[in-house]
């Protein structure tokens, strides 16, 4: 029976592997440029989050009393 102390020697080399990705500027393809529009990011987020469609609904009816209420007192 070996009674002797078992030391643990780090590995050199297991170091995890970056990706290295690299952006062509013909690759972009017509769904890629619409995918990274703010109101579809904006749309993908509110199917996903329920409180944050009512906060967009809630601003949006908001926004629109208030232009309302401008062109009342304009008028």
């Amino acid at each position: 029976m070996n009674t002797r102390d078992k030391q643990v020697n780090p590995k050199m080399g297991a170091k995890p592997k970056a990706k290295i990705t690299t952006v062509d500027s013909g690759s972009s393809t017509l769904t890629d440029l619409f995918a990274m529009q703010t109101e579809v990011a904006l749309l993908q987020s509110m199917a996903r989050s329920k409180t944050l469609t009512i906060m967009v609904v809630v601003g949006v009816l908001g926004f629109a009393g208030f232009i309302l209420f401008l062109y009342k007192m304009a008028g």
